[in-house]
């Protein structure tokens, strides 16, 4: 009769699966072996076991650069399938057939597959952050995510974990830089929505690009983050790159419109004057259809980030004032489009912020309309963050604001006026409005 393994065995048999790794040289093993940590372990007393206790510094020799090589697979790559493993394992144990062990020790089991979870999240995130802390090879990790975010039904086995694992991504760095965990991920996707094969609505790449966002905007903590990143609204964009070179751009550059995409005019209208009147309305039908439902989806990304939290509502709101602001020149008479955005974003953008407004601008009661201060927006344009403000750095935000055409007003009157709402908001007890009521959470 043989005798039952103690827990520790149990955990370098069940840590040695979830690794890929053994301590143990001496029998045959399509695992990769660790014989330095093992003589290590034996050099200090210990037994050459994978455990928890043991378990941090196994994992670093395994992502050693040697190891890699030897192993054909990247950091991030091996580390998110180790996760699956350990996910794998746990659900077992929490289901019909971990119920035949008793409480505590079943207990115990999964505690040890959760910390070793909790190290494997804890590796990926510094992956995502310093790709460089650790031995190139294989693919990057914001790939590998991006590829599970955009994979059809089936065609990933990441992907049906996907959204766990997100939720215990942005746990362990909520406080810990989780816009820079976010960033790269945020970043391959919108490198990907460039892609002829994404740009486009005649092709089905753009829904999959739209379902990746979703998917990441549907946990709270990553759509405040987003708001976070460096590449959200960074300063050195400004008219036309707002659609290029910020993380949000491209996927609100997507659009029907022959400027934004001319496949539309080859598909739809090369051959329109030999087509009936039904088939162009039946075309026409279906661009709108597709618009409603790319807007619908650019709709709710970014109302998750705008009701995410007053700090990122403020930040969405920057991002806007300062695309309007850098865009000015779209209103003229003369207009360069290589130089501001097409009329596609600037559609979509229009459309995103109408739909924000409904709740207060389809009130037929006006039962909100006291909740509207006109004057909110115009107090902050003029002031920086530090103040409590909207303007940028550069200074944009104000500078268009100052600018803009107002009918019965002229530089000096608006200037005034400005100046008069800027010391009401700096009075004691000034509440600053509703501070727009179809941005309220």
């Amino acid at each position: 009769m043989s005798t039952p393994k103690t827990f520790d065995q149990w955990q370098n048999d069940a840590l040695s699966n979830v690794l890929s790794v053994t301590l143990d040289g001496s029998k045959p093993s399509a695992r990769h072996v660790l014989s330095d940590v093992a003589d290590e372990l034996r050099a200090e007393g210990v037994p050459a076991l994978i455990t928890t206790a043991t378990l941090e510094r196994v994992l670093v020799a395994r992502l050693d650069e040697a190891a890699v090589e030897a192993c054909g697979t990247g950091g991030f790559g091996y580390l998110a399938g180790c996760w699956q493993t350990a996910h794998a394992v746990v659900g077992n144990l929490c289901g019909p057939k971990g119920r035949a062990l008793d409480a505590a020790v079943r207990e115990a089991r999964v505690g040890a597959l959760r910390t070793a979870q909790a190290l494997l999240v804890s590796y990926m995130g510094l992956a995502l952050q310093l790709p460089d802390m650790f031995a190139q090879g294989g693919r990057a990790g914001q790939a590998i995510i991006a590829d599970a975010l955009m994979a059809d039904d089936g065609a990933n086995a990441l992907a049906a974990v996907l959204p766990e694992l997100l939720e215990q991504l942005a746990a362990r760095f909520a406080d810990d830089g989780l816009p820079e965990v976010v960033a790269p991920i945020v970043g391959e996707l919108a490198l990907r929505t460039l892609l002829r094969a994404n740009h486009s609505l005649l092709q089905p790449g753009f829904r999959r690009v739209l379902a990746a966002l979703e998917t990441l905007t549907a946990s709270r903590p990553i759509a405040q983050a987003l708001p976070h990143m460096a590449t959200f609204d960074p300063g050195d964009c400004a008219g036309r790159r707002m659609q290029t070179g910020t993380a949000l751009g491209p996927v609100l550059a997507l659009s029907g419109f022959p400027g934004s995409d001319e496949a539309i005019s080859r598909v739809y209208y090369a051959d329109a004057p030999q087509r009936s009147r039904q088939d162009c309305e039946a075309l026409h039908v279906g661009l709108r259809t597709t618009t409603q439902f790319l807007q619908a989806a650019q709709f709710e990304i970014v109302s998750r980030l705008v009701r995410s939290g007053s700090a990122e509502r403020a930040l969405t709101l920057q991002l806007t004032l300062r695309t309007l602001a850098t865009n000015a020149q779209r209103s003229g008479m003369q207009v360069d489009m290589a130089r501001v955005v097409d009329d596609g974003f600037a559609d979509n953008l229009a459309a995103v912020w109408l739909r924000l407004s409904e709740p207060f601008a389809n009130d037929p009661a006006l039962q909100r309309i006291d909740r509207i201060d006109a004057g909110w927006i115009a107090q902050r344009a003029m002031r920086g963050a530090s103040a409590g403000g909207l303007d940028d750095e550069q200074g944009h935000i104000s500078t268009y604001w100052r600018e803009l055409t107002r009918i019965n007003a002229d530089r000096e009157l608006v200037d005034a006026q400005l100046e008069q709402l800027e010391q009401l908001a700096q009075q004691p007890g000034a509440g600053g409005g509703a501070a727009a009521a179809a941005a309220a959470p």
